[in-house]
């Protein structure tokens, strides 16, 4: 009686699988239709009953369900129509999803071959998602696209040795990491701009948005002390940086860790000129103008268009000249000894006029950061018609 009993449940249990597997079938159907509500509804229930014998099918076609809907989606953007962006990349990830369910619990493979070739595709379409998302100001979901993209050889298993998805030749991963690490920051989501930063640093067209993007990240955090360290890396390769780096400790008065920031930079490499601009900077902020005109020079020398170099090393002539000029006044001197003090200070007028000329011929429509002090320059060495032709650059201030 009992083995009787227990037959029936079997029987019922079958019954019910290949009822289950029914649903699938006429699901099917409903989405060659294009029904799509009564085939997710049917897929719904075979997904969830406990009781669908075939799951890899079941899954398999509930990808190939959201495949067409964000398919639909994607030839409106094609087409130059309106789209529906969420629901493209909500159906995205959903087909991704599904199918890597179904690899899951197909034991004979069967839809392998055809998902792969899917899966692989789509990838491209996750950064139509992030591209998308970022024009319509959706950060958060333009970084998820791309974190999407960038771990699809982690977290598509089905593909995950396949040549082309380890060495995707479509876009470039450090192309990639450099959006994502922008949508972060975008988004204000200041912890993910790290993520892919390393990645991002890689990628030389934007490598100097990258690391600002970095430094700003890290100041949003408050996180002064990976910020001082993250700007003496990026401080060799980059003035802007350093200068920063150097501005905050002239503010702070940490005048020791700049003149060893300078040293290292200078240790690490003489012949950089970021190094040696560096030094020079410390060293003006000392009011050590003839020690430090020495390091602006080299860094004129070797990069002829460091407009900086050639302004700081001008300035520092003329406050050396003026220096000179301070104390002749606290002196009691003969007319003779006058004389050749004045001497002193035109001379070292006179030795920042070509730095400044120079700023002149690199920076030509910015008469602001030249032309007032050359006029002064000329108004030292008493050359009326050199000054007259300052102030019309100034406008005659």
């Amino acid at each position: 009686m009992k083995k009787y009993v227990l037959s029936i449940a079997l029987l019922v249990a079958a019954t019910g699988a290949f009822a289950q597997n029914r649903l699938v079938k006429k699901a099917q159907g409903f989405m060659e239709e294009n029904n799509y509500t009564e085939a997710q509804s049917l897929l719904t229930q075979a997904l969830t009953s406990g009781e669908t014998k075939d799951m890899a099918m079941a899954w398999n076609t509930q990808g190939d369900l959201y495949q067409r809907i964000f398919a639909e989606e994607l030839n409106k953007a094609a087409a130059h129509q309106p789209m529906d962006t969420a629901k493209f990349v909500k159906n995205l990830y959903a087909c991704l999803d599904a199918y890597e369910k179904c690899n899951e619990v197909d034991e004979d493979k069967e839809y392998v071959e055809k998902n792969k070739a899917n899966v692989m595709k789509f990838r491209t379409f996750l950064m139509y998602a992030g591209q998308f998302n970022f024009q319509n100001h959706n950060f958060s979901e333009a970084y998820k696209a791309y974190d999407a993209w960038l771990n699809f050889p982690k977290t598509q298993k089905m593909v995950a040795s396949e040549p082309a998805v380890l060495n995707d030749t479509v876009f470039d991963k450090r192309q990639v990491a450099y959006y994502a690490c922008l949508a972060a920051y975008q988004g204000k989501e200041y912890d993910k701009v790290a993520t892919h930063i390393e990645e991002a640093l890689q990628y030389d067209k934007e490598a100097k948005t990258v690391r600002q993007l970095h430094l700003m990240m890290l100041l949003e955090q408050g996180d002064t002390t990976q910020w001082i360290s993250a700007s003496k890396q990026y401080a060799k390769a980059d003035e802007a940086i350093a200068q920063n780096l150097l501005a905050y400790y002239a503010e702070k008065k940490l005048n020791d860790e700049a003149l060893a920031f300078a040293d290292e930079l200078l240790a690490a490499d003489p012949n950089n000129k970021i190094a040696n601009y560096s030094k020079g900077v410390v060293l003006f902020g000392q009011e050590k103008y003839n020690e430090a005109l020495p390091f602006f020079e080299k860094s004129a020398e070797i990069d002829p268009t460091f407009s900086d170099a050639y302004y700081n090393a001008g300035v520092c002539c003329c406050n050396e000249g003026y220096a000179v000029n301070e104390e002749i006044g606290k002196k009691k001197l003969t007319q003779k000894a006058y004389d050749a003090e004045i001497v002193k200070v035109k001379d070292l007028y006179k030795k920042g006029e070509p730095y400044f000329l120079k700023v002149k011929e690199l920076e030509p429509d910015n008469p602001e950061r030249w032309a007032s002090r050359l006029r002064t320059i000329y108004y030292i060495l008493g050359d009326k018609e050199k000054e007259k032709e300052m102030d019309a650059y100034l406008g005659g201030q």
